[in-house]
């Protein structure tokens, strides 16, 4: 950045020199004192420095100024405290034994009862001593059972 500075301070001191070497031809001012000419060379040489050195300061300032770095301020430290855990002893209820009184379970018992019941008649095989069969027809009848009327 300081080169930048140095460079464009004598670029202007050069400038300022040049113009001055290439100006258009003036003739020297006469004054009533004739012992004393002044011909600018000096006056406008330092003019020339001076311009540089001012307009070199002003770049300089403009270019290289950073801006003020962001103060950054440490975030408070909060100190908390770790938390307490408090388990509750637990509670043991014992329930009170409760005693249900039920009506009386009735089963009913099964009736039974003796009836007439007809039976269809039917062929009935019998099987004879020398072993052949005989086939003879026993008419229906009524017998009696006992039935489950429930």
């Amino acid at each position: 950045m300081k080169r930048i500075i140095v460079f464009a301070m004598a670029l202007v001191a050069a400038f300022t020199l040049v113009a001055k070497g290439h100006a258009p031809y003036r003739a020297p001012h006469v004054s009533v004192h004739t012992s004393h000419h002044h011909h600018g060379s000096g006056g406008a040489i330092a003019a020339g420095v001076v311009g540089g050195a001012l307009l070199g300061g002003l770049v300089a300032s403009a270019v290289s100024t950073p801006p003020p770095p962001p103060v950054v301020k440490p975030a408070p430290v909060v100190v908390t405290p770790a938390p307490v855990v408090v388990t509750p002893a637990p509670v043991v209820v014992t329930p009170a034994p409760v005693v249900v009184q039920s009506a009386p379970v009735v089963v009913p018992q099964p009736v039974y009862q003796t009836q007439n019941v007809w039976v269809e008649g039917r062929y009935v095989d019998t099987v004879q001593p020398n072993g052949t069969v005989v086939r003879t027809w026993q008419p229906g009848h009524y017998e009696q059972r006992t039935v489950r009327v429930q």
